[in-house]
């Protein structure tokens, strides 16, 4: 079982930096962007406080990847073959979740550690940027996940920038269509893998993890407000109402997938979740 996560591991850690064409990069008309949605949708979606680092990676500031970002994301492995660009098909999230029972066994496995995250930086999951770029187009993983997990063909602004689709937000079971009202969440948040054991990773494996769009059930779109208040809380003090047997099967899938550890308090309330979920 190591051996094959070991190997998943670098699968994912070269597929986060290999130039690959996901699905829907081919270009289209742009009509006007949308209008943003009206505020009542969501009341007192302002009031969250922006209390967490991977806020500054969503909207329309992710697109300022620095040329340094640009020539580190993939340029040692430009001899690497590329795909060719593939019909656009929405894709299910998550992938690679464990079911319940791989779930339950592989929680049973994670070791139990005190969390600390002493030391953590954004910057340290991927340098000044917040996505890499993949594939000929360099769109960055913020764009290729909004292509992939709307329900209908996105509209994009060349070739990468996404300017309308349809997302369904399980955290707080919403639909949205404007882009800049959802964000690329990290299932489990960067500070708490650093606190967890991604303090000792290299920093390519950090990036891979940043930036995992198929190796685990790592990233998800959701809504910004939804996402604001998940903040980088761990699922002992914080769960998506509704959905939280699905989310908690994830959890412990990223953890068990990158060798992550979890804490006391952590381990008691996901087995809590687990003991209710149903086949």
């Amino acid at each position: 079982m190591r051996r094959y996560r070991r190997l998943g591991i670098a699968f994912a850690i070269a597929a986060a930096v290999v130039p690959a064409a996901l699905p829907g990069t081919a270009a289209r008309a742009t009509p006007p962007p949308p209008a943003p949605q009206p505020a009542q949708q969501h009341a007192g979606q302002h009031r969250v406080p922006r209390n967490f680092d991977e806020i500054d990676c969503e909207g329309p500031a992710e697109d300022r990847i620095s040329s340094d970002d640009l020539n580190n994301s993939g340029s040692d492995h430009s001899d690497l073959p590329r795909r060719a660009a593939a019909p656009w098909a929405p894709a299910k999230w998550p992938k690679n979740i464990p079911d319940l029972d791989d779930a339950k066994r592989e929680l049973g496995e994670l070791k139990v550690r005190a969390f600390d995250s002493k030391g953590f930086e954004r910057k340290k999951f991927g340098g000044s940027s917040c996505w890499v770029l993949h594939g000929p187009d360099k769109c960055s993983t913020r764009e290729l996940a909004l292509k992939a997990q709307s329900d209908i063909a996105v509209t994009t602004q060349g070739r990468c920038k996404v300017v309308s689709g349809r997302w369904h937000s399980a955290y707080d079971n919403t639909t949205l269509v404007n882009p800049l009202r959802v964000d690329i969440d990290h299932i489990v948040p960067l500070r708490v893998a650093w606190g967890s054991g991604g303090r000792n990773w290299p920093d390519y494996k950090r990036r891979a993890f940043a930036n995992d769009l198929s190796a685990s059930p790592q990233l998800i779109a959701v809504s910004t407000w939804s996402n604001r208040e998940k903040g980088d809380k761990g699922p002992d003090k914080w769960l998506p109402k509704g959905y939280e047997c699905l989310y908690s099967r994830a959890w412990i899938g990223v953890k068990d997938y990158y060798g992550l550890s979890v804490t006391q308090a952590e381990k008691r309330k996901l087995r809590q979740v687990l003991a209710g979920c149903k086949k």
